[in-house]
């Protein structure tokens, strides 16, 4: 699976993937999770493969919403140096260096295209 801990510095400012993030310790949970489960009670009666296939699915979304939870976590981080008033042309440079989280968008990505697969594969058995 593709599960990794991102932490990104920005100036003074470390986010660090939520607590957890990294595999999975019983279900998945969320609101992805939640239309994944009343998708699963909508095909009551279905093999065990499709039930794979949803849980995938809410892996999947799972692993999305955590990239794209970074990414905004990273956005913010930029803003709030930007519009602090302790704002300095260093750091400003410091921040045009890279080192962001340039690995979640790769995992965004994937896991996009994962999604849309796993859609497929249920839309197919429906």
């Amino acid at each position: 699976m593709r599960h990794s801990s991102a932490a990104v510095r920005l100036g003074e400012v470390e986010v660090l993937a939520p607590e957890g993030a990294v595999g999975l310790a019983g279900p998945p949970e969320g609101p992805g999770a939640d239309a994944v489960e009343a998708l699963r009670r909508r095909l009551a009666g279905t093999t065990a493969k499709e039930h794979v296939v949803l849980d995938f699915l809410a892996d999947d979304l799972r692993e999305a919403r955590q990239a794209l939870s970074i990414l905004q976590a990273y956005l913010g981080g930029i803003e709030a140096t930007v519009g602090g008033a302790d704002v300095s042309p260093q750091r400003l440079a410091a921040l045009s260096q890279g080192g962001g989280p340039g690995g979640q968008i790769d995992l965004l990505a994937e896991a996009l295209a994962s999604v849309r697969r796993r859609l497929a594969q249920v839309a197919a058995r429906m």
